[in-house]
């Protein structure tokens, strides 16, 4: 890579070798110069340096036309190059001034050779100039829409794991916190009333917790979503009943809900049953139905009070909102009857049909 980029910084001094007595030498000089920005941009100044260069030399230059003609392509091709990469790599003020100075001295570039003409300078002058403004701004106008490809490319990167953290932060909630949440309420009444069932079903707990930790490590390793277990309406029967003896689920015959909308179905169970343990723990009543037109519903009564949420918490039901409406249901929350009512509405998700159907 280094011999290439000397062989670059050497082939304007080449080219002026035969006119190294001055005035030739700024020539060649300025040429390098242009071809080291182009070749390093990034080098603090330098793409200036080379601009103010250029522009030096055209002001000062008083030579014959004939070097300027052999030269020139040495310089102004390097100049396009290093106005495509300042305007697409150089932060936003930089790359206004460089790439201001490096278009005006590539633009200015011909009037080293038409000004020493004998005849018709300024007709030559204007074509040439008109030339090289067209070719600088066609470079300027590939660096600014690659520098707009480069960063519709970023957000959508800083989107994309956006929502890569949302989806494990909401399986971290979902499928980690509801197991724990379960551990906690198991031990706190372990502590009043120990009893056999009760260290077992934290143990049962514990090793569920574990599971889905592996599952959702698994799937972050994986490379694509291959493998990665969906969950829907067939696991509802299974939350429900780890709930206890105060939890009833209902589903009518006939309901069938396409996987996207069973997988958030299972969702908000696991969330409204975990808002329960948190703030209602002694619910005497529990009920998880749903319909054959695809509307969830979870319930409880108002006979154990309310627990003020934790501080950092309550962002579960938002969060699960999102997730519901990418479906196309909708999630409503609120109390109901002395307790607390979820509904969700997943009767437009895509190719819900009711009868017909077997229950899960």
């Amino acid at each position: 890579m280094r011999a290439r980029w000397l062989l670059l910084l050497a082939l304007p001094v080449l080219c002026g070798l035969p006119f190294t007595r001055a005035p030739g030498l700024p020539l060649s000089l300025a040429a390098m110069l242009a071809v080291a920005a182009a070749i390093r941009p990034g080098l603090r100044g330098l793409p200036l340096a080379a601009a103010l260069g250029s522009l030096a030399v055209t002001a000062a230059y008083t030579g014959a036309p004939q070097p300027a003609g052999l030269w020139f392509p040495f310089e102004f091709l390097p100049l396009s190059v290093l106005l495509v990469r300042v305007l697409r790599r150089s932060p936003a003020r930089p790359a206004a001034v460089s790439g201001s100075l490096v278009a005006l001295a590539a633009t200015a570039l011909p009037l080293r050779i038409t000004l020493h003409v004998p005849h018709n300078r300024f007709n030559g002058s204007v074509l040439l100039v008109a030339t090289a403004f067209a070719c600088v701004v066609a470079a300027a106008g590939l660096g600014l829409y690659w520098r707009a490809a480069d960063a519709r490319r970023a957000r959508a990167l800083a989107a994309a794991r956006r929502a890569q953290r949302l989806e494990v932060a909401r399986d971290l909630h979902d499928l980690v916190a509801h197991e724990v949440t379960g551990i906690v309420v198991e031990a706190q009444a372990a502590q009043v009333s120990p009893d056999a069932d009760s260290y077992s079903r934290i143990e049962a707990a514990g090793q569920r917790a574990l599971s889905a930790m592996d599952d959702l490590v698994s799937a972050l390793r994986a490379d694509d979503d291959v493998g990665r277990r969906g969950r829907g309406l067939a696991d509802l029967p299974g939350v429900v009943s780890r709930f206890g003896s105060a939890a009833t689920l209902e589903i009518e015959p006939g309901v069938e809900l396409p996987p996207a909308a069973g997988t958030a179905a299972y969702h908000v169970v696991i969330e409204a049953l975990t808002n329960v343990r948190r703030h209602a723990p002694e619910s005497a009543q529990v009920t998880v139905r749903l319909t054959a037109a695809g509307v969830l519903t979870i319930a409880n009564d108002g006979s154990a009070g309310f627990i003020p949420p934790r501080d950092g918490g309550g962002s579960g039901l938002s969060e699960l909102a999102v997730r519901v409406r990418a479906v196309g249901g909708t999630l409503e929350a609120g109390p109901f009857e002395g307790g607390w009512r979820v509904v969700c509405d997943l009767s437009h998700s895509a190719d819900v049909r009711g009868g017909g159907g077997q229950e899960p």
